[in-house]
């Protein structure tokens, strides 16, 4: 694999974990109002 995918490849995963984060901290401040 190229280097240059490998590098898109774990950029798109950091975005989905920040996604995901972002949705959880959103689900639970939701949960409290």
């Amino acid at each position: 694999m190229a280097i240059t995918a490998q590098m898109e490849l774990a950029s798109a995963n950091l975005e989905f974990e920040k996604a995901a984060e972002l949705r959880d901290i959103v689900t639970d401040i939701k949960s409290k109002l």
